[in-house]
């Protein structure tokens, strides 16, 4: 099911100040305040968000409800399991003529349709695991080698972990999501968040108390996205209360 954006600007945008809020986070000076107000590994959860949202696509696989549940190690290790399960694909249609079967059967080249949960993707992984070990000559003569077969399956075994916690009713919820307004969707209340950490971190009311406070508030964009009326689900920056009227007497 194809997803309506929650905002209102172009992508390229989002994914333009998603990335100077990363750098913000990141920075040494800036970030430390900041970065423990989030979960841990949250940086690098919003990295890979970034990425997987600039690949675009109908049938990008996002990753906004999984990489809450992983690891920085295990969202490190979803990302490049996508990348070279696409690599093998595209692999695998240099092999073999398009209509094939064994493009579907032994690549999954065509299940944008089906589901793309994280136990369903790793199923997928596995039989294109199987496809590259059984062909591995034909794909050898397009670039496509032993080691990257390996990798491939190195990054599944370290998704997998015990199947039965994949199973709880937490992981279940853990869904990836096959289109690109979805996985923007995601991204752009990641920077929400990073945004609400740092205006706790750096309150408007330090501003020519606390040195850097303007400064740091810049970084995060805090005055200046989401852009103004960019977005109908936005949440501004806190300003001062409404005018009250006296009571009549």
């Amino acid at each position: 099911m194809t997803h309506q954006r929650t905002f209102n600007f172009p992508v390229a945008l989002l994914i333009g100040q998603a990335s100077r809020l990363l750098a913000a986070l990141r920075d040494s000076l800036a970030g430390p305040a900041v970065l423990k107000r989030l979960k841990a590994g949250f940086d690098a959860g919003l990295d890979t968000q970034i990425q997987l949202v600039q690949k675009g696509g109908t049938d990008q696989k996002t990753a906004g409800g999984v990489l809450a549940g992983l690891t920085q190690e295990e969202a490190e290790a979803y990302t490049e399991m996508e990348r070279l399960m696409s690599d093998a694909r595209r692999s695998a249609a240099l092999v073999f003529s398009t209509g094939d079967p064994r493009l579907h059967l032994e690549f999954t080249v065509g299940v944008a349709d089906q589901p793309h949960d994280l136990d369903h993707e790793l199923e997928y992984a596995n039989t294109i695991v199987k496809g590259c070990q059984t062909y591995a000559d034909q794909l050898a003569e397009h670039g496509w080698t032993a080691d990257d077969t390996t990798a491939l399956d190195g990054y599944i075994t370290t998704l997998e972990g015990d199947p039965a916690l994949r199973d709880t009713a937490g992981d279940k919820k853990k869904r990836i999501t096959s289109t690109r307004n979805s996985g923007a969707n995601d991204l752009y209340q990641m920077c929400h968040s990073v945004q609400n950490a740092a205006r706790l971190a750096y309150p408007l009311t330090q501003a020519g108390k606390i040195a850097g406070t303007i400064e740091n508030r810049a970084r995060f964009l805090l005055d200046e996205f989401p852009p103004h009326n960019g977005s109908p689900g936005a949440v501004p920056a806190p300003g001062p209360g409404p005018a009250t009227t006296p009571p009549a007497k």
